[in-house]
């Protein structure tokens, strides 16, 4: 025989009070007052008898499991980090997560189990990280239709009617350009190095940096230069190689992805230039913390996934507490965050 399972009414009769104290105590139920000794005296009860709240009681009582799906690749750093802000704006509102993944890198499918644990009431809502040209009309439409709290982190950015937390890639472009040019250091145009997938389609961030690095060009009287560089760093020798041909001074380069840095620093080793002197070198995101696995250390601007997390959580919380009023847009921008290295 199992042992029997403490309840409520335990609780009540314990600290000598009603259940539904006990249970204003437990939920904070607006409205009805709990003194200080009586709530002192609630949960020294619920101590002594080591309650637990049956989650599947609360469920049924107020139609909430107090989850959330985070959907996303386990494997790719970025959504562990995405998790991270996710699991502390979670915490101090009382919820927990649900991992889900794709069942196959680089697609969708996954989602219809997403549907189905919120109409199971598994989940409250959903979180899902996509690649920043993602815009699935389909999948936007299933949950508008089932009335599902929802948050896309970076995509959707150009679908109206879809809440989306988004990076302000224009202005993380600024930022790096900025400082790369700061007072103090040489002012000779600098160069963008745009890294590419093979047969990859360009997308919203990709223009909106590369749109970001021309206008700035253009209003501090610069001519722009951009260069397309392969993912797979085969063609950074030819592309420094090309640069120090002008017989000037190389200019500071600019690379969208830190991903990419490894390679540059590998191919700038080859051709004997020191980085931070010979070469000053800055990226548009920090990717691979390039700032702490680097020698010498990548200056970079970084893209918050972390308070990307943590807003997306708040803003499917104000779907389901019905305060969309306060969400001031569907389009959630967060500015990046200026990681100062040895490179620039």
């Amino acid at each position: 025989m199992g042992k029997k399972r403490v309840t409520s009414f335990d609780v009540a009769k314990r600290a000598g009070v009603s259940r539904s104290v006990v249970s204003a105590v437990l939920n904070d139920t607006p409205g009805i007052g709990v003194g200080p000794e009586t709530r002192e005296a609630v949960l020294e009860a619920i101590r002594e008898l080591n309650y637990h709240v049956d989650a599947g009681a609360r469920s049924m009582k107020t139609g909430r499991s107090m989850s959330l799906a985070a959907f996303g690749d386990t494997r790719h750093p970025l959504f562990t980090r995405l998790l991270e802000g996710m699991q502390r704006e979670c915490e101090s509102s009382g919820y927990h997560i649900l991992l889900c993944s794709p069942r196959h890198r680089g697609n969708s499918e996954g989602r219809a189990e997403l549907l189905e644990l919120y109409h199971q009431r598994k989940i409250d809502g959903i979180v899902t990280l996509d690649h920043t040209s993602y815009g699935d009309e389909e999948w936007a439409a299933k949950i508008g239709a089932a009335g599902i709290p929802y948050v896309s982190v970076e995509g959707y950015a150009e679908v109206p009617g879809v809440y989306s937390v988004l990076a302000d890639y224009s202005g993380s472009v600024e930022t790096a350009l900025n400082y790369l040019l700061r007072e103090g250091t040489p002012q000779q145009g600098p160069v963008y190095a745009e890294v590419y997938h093979r047969g990859s389609a360009d997308n919203w961030a990709e223009r909106n940096r590369r749109d970001a690095y021309t206008g700035w060009c253009s209003a501090h009287g610069m001519k722009p230069s951009v260069v397309r560089v392969d993912e797979r760093g085969e063609e950074w020798t030819d592309c420094l190689q090309r640069l120090t041909q002008t017989g000037q001074s190389l200019p500071p380069l600019l690379v969208n992805w830190s991903s990419a840095v490894p390679d540059l620093y590998r191919a700038a080793h080859r051709l004997g230039l020191r980085i931070g002197e010979d070469l000053r070198i800055m990226a548009a995101d920090n990717t691979i913390q390039g700032h702490r696995l680097s020698l010498p250390s990548l200056s970079c601007v970084e893209i918050p996934y972390v308070s990307m997390g943590e807003e997306a959580v708040r803003c499917v919380l104000k779907q389901m507490n019905g305060q969309k009023e306060e969400v001031q847009a569907d389009k959630i921008w967060l500015p990046a965050v200026l990681r100062a290295g040895e490179s620039a």
